[in-house]
């Protein structure tokens, strides 16, 4: 079925906490999709059909607008009908200011916003008129700590303290609030992403290869954060086709790694 994905920079006005706008339309299509973790928020417009996901145990339509936090669980989407797709990405720290409030609070849900515009244009001032009223959620301590995970750093606690200034209860509390979850969660899911990075333009043949590639110690290792995050294994995520999934985790192609089921448990 055809679909397209794109991604560009920001308007310059909020490239400070923006990290991408990113586009994608599809056919109807019910199969469903897993959409994997990458330590950012989201701000979704549905301009087609909205993406119905699974939750309590049955099919719910998402808002036409909503603030997508981050993701630590497997999230299973669906389309119901032709879907059109604008998503404004967040930095890491970055989307405090849209929310006004806690980042904590939108984790691992989809909050509907009422008063945002359904047109793309007015959606990003939108975006830049609510990050203009909160000029004082910035963390530049919490900033600098993302900086250095999101390089491949943070594997120490104390070490990500020393870059901040903070300590470690403040570290992990302002984390929660300004990131939504905790450094060590953080590193997580950016080394999860990795994955993904990896298999782009590389010759990598194995699933094996791509974990090391990523900074898992082992393919186990890198096996677990698949059922944990997306809830099923490296090669079913693959396997399952192309969509808003693979989209999203810019393995829009077929990827040509080998790898037997036991491998991925």
């Amino acid at each position: 079925m055809a679909h397209s994905y794109q991604e560009e920079a920001p308007p310059a006005s909020l490239a400070d906490h923006v990290q991408c706008v990113w586009r994608y339309t599809a056919g109807h299509d019910l199969t469903p999709q897993r959409i994997p973790p990458d330590g950012r928020a989201e701000l979704i417009l549905h301009r087609g059909t909205p993406y119905e996901e699974w939750r309590d145990g049955a099919w719910h339509a998402q808002p036409r607008v909503l603030f997508a936090g981050q993701l630590t669980r497997p999230l299973l989407l669906r389309a119901p009908g032709p879907v059109d797709v604008v998503g404004v990405r967040f930095k890491p720290a970055g989307a405090w200011a849209f929310l006004g409030e806690t980042l904590a609070s939108a984790t691992d849900r989809r909050l509907a916003l009422v008063d945002a515009p359904s047109d793309e244009a007015a959606l990003f001032a939108y975006v830049a008129q609510h990050i203009a009223s909160h000029p004082d959620l910035r963390d530049e301590a919490v900033e600098r700590a993302v900086e250095v995970i999101l390089a491949g750093g943070g594997d120490n606690l104390d070490a990500l303290c020393a870059t901040s200034g903070l300590t470690p209860r403040n570290l992990q509390r302002r984390f929660s609030t300004v990131v939504g979850v905790s450094p060590r969660m953080l590193k997580s899911l950016v080394r999860f992403r990795r994955v993904f990075d990896a298999l782009q333009g590389t010759t990598l043949s194995t699933w094996s290869a791509a974990a090391q590639a990523a900074g898992y110690f082992d393919h186990p290792q890198m096996a677990r954060d698949f059922q944990r995050f997306v809830g099923c294994s490296a090669s079913e995520f693959v396997a399952n086709g192309a969509g808003l999934a693979t989209s999203l985790a810019e393995l829009d192609l077929v990827v040509n790694i080998q790898g037997s089921d036991d491998e991925d448990r």
